[in-house]
């Protein structure tokens, strides 16, 4: 330090050291004009994870688990103008090209059967109303949708949902803005909900960066007053403000250089690198001041630099240790702070053992003489520590057992919610989804397995019904229920239909709605199970999370094959009941619905079926001519064909007819009629006898449907639910009893062929608990090999293990009292304040480093005096460092930003506590005469010598 004090003071080196500090410093600082914000919270996912992996191959292979949700509250939903206007924003939101699908009630398409097409696909509002009674009756059918009531329409029918399912390489932020302003232009009148991570992580990075521009002024401002305070000199502030500013502009500089992208955590480097930076400068300058007077300017730079010089640097080393811990994380941005920051860190110590003594080589500001603000305080302070050691040491000792308690309670916690809080628009919008549609986060189970097998829908349907049950699963959403739907249009019994060849059709015809595209592959060998969660609470989510995988691990390594297995086709039927039961509002119990399966028989009444056979006879779908004569031809022939009963062969029916027309059996009309009227009369008494069973089924159960279409749909679900007893195959585990087609139970033999069935769970509450758990290993891991570098610099500095752990006292102090404040507070351990404990050990150790450094005890042995002058010595330049960190990180915590208030409130708090901790655990515990060779030159100083 004496060889670099000598250069800097020849007035040549002193300038080229200025020209090449502000040449460099500049050209970084434009370079950093060009760094890119990225927006996107999943950039915090650990790389290499399997559960990150599933995600994007998921996302890949079937597309929007990217989901932006709008919620529109509005009183005329269905009113003409409103309707347009939905249909016009849905319209203009599918022409995005980064939007893959936007889904509402406008553009829905479900099956309908054509008496002229067959089977097709039709939208939900064919027609805009043009009436009061169209509107009405609009909404009743709208409203008799199960599958759209709680998904695309509230249950009062006073709200809409708009998805839009972003494409896999879609940039968040920009969309998420284009959607908002889109739906914003369509239904001015619409109080609109703006959910899902498009939304929150648009939210949370606008917020962040709207914060930190309107609070990084005060920040500033606070930190210069402070130091127009303690160094009452224009030029000193803005010499220690300068010089931190440039170590910044390398920072961003070489973060644009490399392609490093800004984000949520790097947008606080500016504040720490402001508020921890500029302590070397600080201390610089405060020792600079204190000799300046009687020592003249260049003799107080020299022992400046020799006296505090290797302190500083020591201490400035021991910061960037701490931020280099971060690089042992598996979080890149995280890695990226702690790297950025070291160097930004390390910039500002060079400087200001360089630039710093050559600026006052050339300028050489001076000020009023007096102590320097702060000095008082501390020099009590650290008499009163030394003075009274044993209860001093007392109180710590108790106050650290008790923070032990409290830091136990910190629990790892990262997700979406922990981002806002209460009140602000992501809050809001969670609310409103989960007050009307069941909420927005989403579970996902990835299906691998042979889709196109009856038996396999069955399965997936069966575990859908499972994981309904799961508390906090509002929804379940997958391809068995679009088969089942399809089928139930063309005959009229909601359910997966046993031929392969038919559920082959219903998936083909299927295909070009978006919305079930999303739920299956084209080739069918994987599936989608998407499960809706009514919560966005961490800890809810995790539960409902363990339940659904709970349910799956039973399925690891089962090999299945297709069978008849009378007692798990009833655990099926009873669990497909209660969740037809729960979707319509219905309260039951499970051994209620068994009971009832045990009580109902029924039989279709012929009433019933003469009935829907005299529709379709009056039909457009019934064409063959019926004649004039006899008189009521067509009920006669109703008549005599259902008197038959079911199951009646073609010849009877022939005869019945015949005799109903009073025709010779050998007329050619018979056989026209008979063909006409033999498939549509054994599906309406197929029809007619589930829901006669239904209906027994319901009364057994001591249930009431409502009135109107959704109670004629919940009795129609419940009918093909119940036809499937007794009929159905299933998979059944390979190598246990089944039933063989004549109902005799066989042991399933080793030639059975199996049926493959894989299942993995995926989805946000997946990777929001693999980030909870990677926050806390990284925390773990980087703050063990925090301590270890600064130890490892404490003890390389004053060469004894003693007094590198004498030093490293303070910050133990801290971190357990910071930890015990987020105990006491319910603060979590999340990305933000997940690097907490790094910034501590690295910034609060510099205050013990300078306090030990000073410390010499007089040959009277008097150590209260070596507290008091190590305290006068160095209190100034802690205590101003130490407010200046405070107060630009307090003022992050008037901001909107959760991360930025936890952050800013805990970090003003951890570092008032560092500085606090020095001037008392020190004198309470430093016995030696002295800890640092620069003791004896300090001493020297003070004498003038």
């Amino acid at each position: 330090m004496n060889a670099l004090a000598s250069a800097l003071l020849r007035r040549e080196v002193a300038i080229f050291v200025v020209i090449l500090s502000l040449g460099v410093t500049g050209l970084l600082g434009y370079s950093a004009r060009s760094v890119q914000q990225d927006d996107d919270v999943l950039a915090f996912l650990p790389k290499g994870n399997p559960d990150v992996a599933l995600f994007y191959e998921i996302n890949r292979r079937f597309g929007g688990l990217d989901v932006a949700l709008v919620g529109l509250e509005m009183d005329d939903l269905f009113s003409r103008d409103t309707l347009e206007r939905l249909q016009a924003a849905t319209q203009e939101l599918n022409d995005l090209p980064s939007v893959a699908y936007a889904l509402s009630i406008s553009n829905l398409e479900d099956p309908v059967n054509d008496p002229y097409e067959g089977l097709t696909l039709r939208t939900l509002v064919q027609e805009l109303p043009s009436s009061a009674e169209e509107e009405a009756a609009l909404r009743s059918h709208v409203m008799a949708q199960a599958h759209v009531v709680g998904t695309l329409v509230s249950d009062d029918g006073k709200a809409a949902m708009i998805y839009c399912f972003l494409g896999a390489d879609a940039d968040q932020r920009e969309t998420a803005n284009t959607i908002r302003s889109i739906v914003e232009k369509q239904l001015p009148e619409a109080t609109a909900y703006w959910g899902g991570a498009p939304f929150v992580s648009t939210w949370i990075y606008d917020t962040t960066q709207a914060d930190m521009d309107r609070l990084t002024p005060y920040s500033v401002i606070a930190i210069v007053l402070l130091l127009l305070v303690t160094f009452r000199d224009l030029r000193g502030t803005l010499l220690a403000l300068i010089s931190t500013g440039m170590g910044i502009a390398v920072a961003h500089g070489l973060m644009a250089l490399l392609g490093v992208e800004y984000n949520i955590v790097l947008s606080s480097m500016p504040i720490i690198l402001f508020a921890v930076g500029s302590a070397y400068a600080i201390h610089i300058l405060s020792h600079y001041y204190s000799h300046e007077a009687r020592l003249g300017r260049d003799e107080a730079i020299r022992r400046t630099l020799v006296g505090i010089g290797p302190t500083v640097i020591a201490a400035g080393m021991t910061t960037v240790a701490g931020l280099l811990s971060f690089v042992a994380m598996d979080i890149i941005p995280m890695r990226n702070f702690g790297l950025f920051t070291a160097i930004g860190i390390f910039a500002t110590l060079v400087l200001s053992v360089t630039f710093v003594p050559a600026v006052l080589r050339l300028a050489g500001p001076s000020r009023n003489g007096g102590e320097m603000a702060g000095t008082g305080l501390m020099v009590r302070l650290a008499g009163f520590s030394a003075s009274k050691r044993r209860p001093v040491l007392i109180v710590l000792a108790l106050l650290c057992i008790a923070s032990i308690g409290l830091v136990t309670q910190v629990k790892a916690r990262m997700d979406t919610a922990a981002f806002f809080d209460e009140g602000s628009p992501p809050d809001l919008a969670d609310r409103f989804l989960a007050r009307h549609f069941g909420g927005s986060q989403f579970i996902q189970v990835q299906i691998r397995g042979d889709l196109g097998k009856p038996e396999v829908l069955r399965e997936v349907q069966y575990l859908a019904d499972r994981m309904s049950t799961v508390e906090h699963v509002s929804d379940a959403v997958h391809v068995a229920t679009a088969v089942a739907q399809a089928n139930g249009v063309m005959e009229k019994l909601r359910r997966i239909p046993e031929e392969p060849q038919k559920v082959g059709t219903l998936l083909a015809f299927m295909a070009s709605n978006p919305a079930v595209s999303q739920l299956i592959v084209k080739d069918r060998s994987e599936g989608l199970l998407q499960l809706k969660l009514s919560t966005s609470d961490a800890d809810e989510g995790e539960q409902a999370l363990a339940a659904v995988e709970a349910i799956v691990a039973e399925q690891v390594g089962q090999t299945w094959t297709v069978g008849r297995d009378e007692a798990r086709l009833e655990d099926q039927v009873v669990a497909r009941l209660g969740t037809i039961l729960s979707r319509g509002g219905l309260a039951h119990s499970r051994a209620a619905l068994r009971g009832a399966l045990d009580a109902f028989a029924a039989e279709p009444r012929p009433a019933k079926v003469k009935e829907a056979l005299g529709i379709y006879m009056v039909s457009e779908e019934f064409l063959t001519p019926i004649p004039d004569e006899p008189a009521n031809a067509r009920m006669r022939i109703i008549d005599a064909v259902v008197s038959l009963g079911d199951g009646a062969e073609p010849e009877s029916l022939v005869a019945a007819i015949a005799g109903a027309l009073e025709l010779p059996p050998d007329d050619d009309l018979l056989l026209d009629l008979e063909f006409s009227i033999s498939t549509p009369l054994a599906e309406i008494w197929s029809h007619q006898r589930s829901l006669a069973q239904a209906d027994a089924f319901l009364l057994a159960a001591g249930l009431e449907l409502p009135d109107g279409a959704r109670g004629k749909e919940l009795r129609a679900s419940i009918a093909g639910s119940l036809w499937d007893l007794g009929r159905a195959q299933l998979l059944v585990p390979l190598g246990t009893q089944i039933a063989d087609n004549s109902g005799v139970q066989a042991a399933t033999s080793a030639s059975s062929e199996p049926v493959a069935l894989e299942l993995a769970v995926s989805g946000l509450p997946v990777l929001h608990r693999g980030l909870s758990r990677s926050v806390n290993e990284n925390q773990w891991r980087s703050l063990g090999l925090a301590l270890a570098l600064v130890l490892a610099v404490l003890m390389l500095l004053f060469r004894s293990v003693s007094a590198g752990l004498l030093a490293a006292v303070p910050t133990g102090i801290t971190l357990l009292l910071v930890y015990a404040i987020m105990g006491a507070r319910g603060v979590s351990l999340d990305i933000g304040t997940s690097m907490l404990a790094s910034l501590i050990i690295g910034a609060g150790v510099d205050y013990a480093v300078h306090m030990v450094s000073a410390w010499r005890t007089p040959t009277s042995g008097d150590t209260i005096k070596a507290a008091t002058e190590a305290a006068r010595s160095t209190g100034p330049a802690i205590w101003t460092n130490a407010l200046m960190v405070a107060s630009g990180f307090f003022i992050l915590t008037l901001g909107d930003a959760r991360p930025l208030q936890n952050v800013g409130t805990l970090t003003a708090s951890a570092m008032l506590v560092a500085a606090l901790a020095t001037f008392i655990a020190i004198p309470s515990l430093a016995s030696r005469r002295s800890y640092s060779r620069t003791s004896v030159l300090n001493a020297l100083e003070d004498t003038g010598e």
